[in-house]
């Protein structure tokens, strides 16, 4: 007994070590990056263009280092566009009103795609079909559909959808989709499980709205005598529609959809709630039997066990869609779970060969690091990358192998790497679309050497690439390349190379001159590119011992280095050091420098923190050293910036009378900084000033619009946040809805102000099981719905 217990628990323990260092060389790893209400990218409204392209780079980034290797982009939240469209407007979501363009004739979708590519990532394009409008109440452009074409919304309170009965709606979606297909190089067009609308606004919720399409449906039946058939139809032909029109244009392609969780309520046995198929409209089943998608990931947000138990969705999906020889991922939530049940779903899917991935809502939460799952992806579960499964049915023809691989000195990046010819076209004609890189214990390749995921070290999308930060190049490091097409098929090897990097000798400085004088305020630090140096590290003291670092960055991949903030009529002294994978170099010599521009004013009057200033105060202060004239700055609040700031002035005097009177009873912020040739000091240490009360401050708090947020956080357990804003009084009415339509909360039904209400929903002491709810805003005339999970 004692003998096969033992036997038993070495089983075990060889399963769990087998499982973590044999990782799947191929596995579909993604997430979706949502646009709408700013989920994800854009994180707010009107940033300007570099911003959007420094946080889509970053969140790029922080995808990439956890080995994933694909995302959802959502371009069309709402009939509008985060791409250039001459079909439908610009969306609010990016600029903050729908129709206008970002600055800089700038491209989020062409951007989004060249950087993913770069990084080895896939880029689908995210649509949504039908909704045109989801809750907020913003103005629509004056070319947007629902202006356009009125006679096509169908609206359910504050959400509006195309009406998917009518051939035009079809068309015109077809239209889009096409639009985009046609001028970018996604990789696929997906969508999400917006179809008709969820309860409780559902169409079957009541008479009116189930009466929308009854014209739509005696005009055109199609043989059909149930509208739920004929409406799922409707559904399935544009489905079918986008897929062939794809597939006949670019068959390399990928169309799929996510839908709901649940197809069909008791299916499989054990699991309840509300279903796709009968309350949506959405089939996905019979998109697999005609052959419509390449792919489902089902949205399975609920937990191990329960009514909508994991464990018995997950198979069943797998099933279905192996059955009609498709590829299954999974769509998974970062929820108010333990940190251990995504990692336990994700080795589920691992244990059933019929799941090829898994696809995480949100992609925020990657570099948030949210339940620490981040964390258990890079160091267990995506220790290494992994190719992208290839899809049987398309192309089978491998890729040419790339030639001529090399350690060299990179063209337009810094620094040495690995860079090889691009192969000649395949025998079908397909180029090399992106690069697998291993690293290898030898330079001799051994059988199964490609087969090993521990082996594949990296993958570009383009003919060169640099090592890891992280990397560890002590000794001799061996590397080959293989190429990929676009459906993942991989060429045979090119040959192989040995690298050793050795660290970089100390750097040259260039500017400024060693004991410079009269340094502007803006200055620019620049030395020599050391050979075989990544980057250096650049430090400023205010001693030539360095014992006082004002500024100390390393990791800086230009040659130079623009420096601002530093103080007037002051010596500093600078010094450099060159890096590589294999470790700093010694420090440069020490230089130094003096700046030539004042030290920042005095100011005297009206000291800080004074009251019952005069409405027309005179401001003064000291004179500065070389001064030759001062910037006044005062601001309508507690700091000064340049949303607030009402004078924004230069002086030669060291006073300022103001001549039109201030408000009463207000505070004020001013500072002063002093100007030369040489430039501008920072500001003088802030001064506040309250002036004289004569009249009470009018109110500017009351709301302008209703508006009902997106709960926080959602998923959530036990607490959640629900926030709207209203501009008049009115009767207010706040309920929670199940996935029946079934009213199983109220949370506000009382007569309120105008304001903006924050409403904190517990589900403690409450028989609220774990899903998906969904709460509704009544507030006079205006209604608006929204869904939340709950996690328990």
């Amino acid at each position: 007994m004692k003998k096969i217990f033992y036997l038993i628990l070495l089983v075990i323990v060889s399963t769990n070590i087998f499982s973590q260092t044999n990782l799947p060389k191929r596995e579909f790893r993604a997430t979706w990056i949502a646009s709408v209400t700013n989920i994800d990218w854009p994180s707010s409204r009107g940033q300007s263009v570099e911003d959007l392209k420094k946080s889509l780079t970053d969140l790029l980034d922080a995808i990439k280092d956890a080995n994933l290797n694909a995302v959802f982009f959502q371009v069309r939240p709402e009939c509008d566009a985060l791409y250039k469209s001459s079909i439908e407007p610009w969306s609010y979501w990016l600029t903050g009103t729908q129709g206008k363009a970002p600055a800089d004739n700038f491209d989020p979708l062409e951007f989004a795609i060249q950087e993913a590519h770069k990084r080895g990532i896939e880029l689908h394009a995210w649509l949504n079909p039908y909704r045109a409008r989801q809750a907020s109440t913003y103005t629509r452009d004056a070319n947007h559909i629902s202006n356009t074409k009125p006679d096509w919304i169908m609206k359910f309170g504050n959400l509006w959808i195309l009406n998917p009965g009518k051939p035009e709606v079809r068309n015109y979606n077809l239209q889009v989709v096409m639009d985009i297909v046609k001028r970018y190089d996604v990789d696929g067009i997906h969508f999400d499980d917006y179809f008709y609308p969820y309860p409780p606004d559902n169409m079957a919720s009541n008479a009116s709205y189930n009466s929308y399409d009854d014209k739509d449906f005696a005009n055109d039946p199609r043989g059909f005598t149930s509208k739920d058939d004929w409406r799922r139809d409707n559904v399935n032909i544009l489905m079918k529609a986008i897929s062939d029109s794809v597939h006949k244009i670019k068959p390399h392609i990928k169309f799929g959809i996510s839908p709901f969780g649940i197809w069909k309520n008791g299916v499989p046995s054990g699991i309840t709630g509300m279903d796709a198929y009968n309350v949506i409209y959405a089939d996905p089943i019979a998109w697999l039997k005609n052959g419509t998608v390449d792919y489902l990931i089902p949205q399975l947000y609920w937990k191990i066990g329960g009514n909508q138990d994991y464990n018995k969705l997950m198979p069943w999906w797998a099933d279905s869609t192996a059955k009609y020889g498709k590829h299954f991922y999974t769509g998974n939530i970062y929820g108010s779970f333990t940190n251990a049940e995504l990692p336990n779903q994700l080795k589920a899917n691992r244990n059933n060969s019929k799941t090829s991935g898994m696809v995480l809502f949100s992609a925020k939460h990657i570099p948030l690091n949210t339940l620490k799952f981040t964390d258990s992806l890079k160091n267990t579960y995506y220790k290494y990358p992994a190719l992208v499964p290839s899809m049987d049915w398309k192309d089978k023809i491998n890729p040419n192998a790339p030639t001529n691989l090399r350690w060299d000195k990179l063209a337009g990046v810094r620094g040495d790497g690995l860079i090889w010819n691009e192969p000649t076209s395949a025998s079908d004609g397909d180029k090399a679309f992106m690069y697998a890189i291993y690293k290898l214990n030898s330079s001799s390749l051994q059988q199964g050497d490609l087969d090993k995921s521990s082996n594949l070290y990296n993958i570009v999308g383009t003919n060169y690439a640099s090592l890891k930060s992280a990397e560890n190049i002590s000794g001799t490091l061996y590397f080959t390349v293989t190429s990929l097409d676009r459906n993942y098929n991989e060429s045979s090897n090119s040959n192989v190379i040995a690298v050793n990097v050795a660290v970089p000798q100390k750097p040259l400085q260039l500017l400024p001159a060693d004991n410079a004088l009269n340094q502007k305020d803006t200055i620019k630090f620049v030395w020599e590119n050391t050979p075989h140096s990544n980057s250096n590290r650049l430090q400023i003291a205010t001693d030539k011992d360095f014992t006082n670092i004002i500024f100390n960055q390393s990791n800086i991949v230009d040659t130079f280095k623009v420096i601002t903030g530093l103080k007037g009529l002051t010596t500093y002294y600078w010094r450099i050091t060159a890096s590589n994978l294999a470790g700093e170099s010694a420090y440069s010599d020490v230089r130094s420098f003096t700046t030539g521009f004042p030290l920042p004013p005095t100011l005297l009057s009206p000291l800080d923190k004074t009251t019952n200033v005069t409405l027309t105060p005179t401001l003064v202060w000291n004179k500065s050293k070389v001064a030759i004239q001062y910037n006044l700055k005062v601001a309508d609040g507690l700091s000064i910036v340049p949303s607030i700031t009402i004078l924004d002035t230069t002086l030669a005097d060291t006073f300022f009378t103001f001549k039109k009177k201030l408000s009463e009873n207000k505070i004020y912020t001013w500072s002063v900084s002093a100007i030369n040739q040489y430039g501008k000091s920072e500001l003088a240490e802030p001064f506040k000033f309250k002036t004289q009360t004569q009249s009470a401050i009018e109110d500017n708090s009351i709301p302008t619009e209703f508006v009902l947020y997106q709960n926080y956080p959602n998923p959530f357990n036990p607490t959640t946040t629900i926030s709207y804003q209203i501009p008049k009084e009115c009767e207010v009415k706040l309920s929670i809805y199940d996935l029946l339509g079934k009213e199983v909360a109220v949370i506000v039904n009382e007569f309120q102000k105008p304001g903006i209400y924050n409403i904190e929903f517990r589900t403690q002491n409450s028989e609220l099981s774990s899903g998906v709810y969904f709460y509704r805003l009544q507030a006079g005339s205006f209604v608006s719905t929204k869904k939340f999970v709950i996690m328990k």
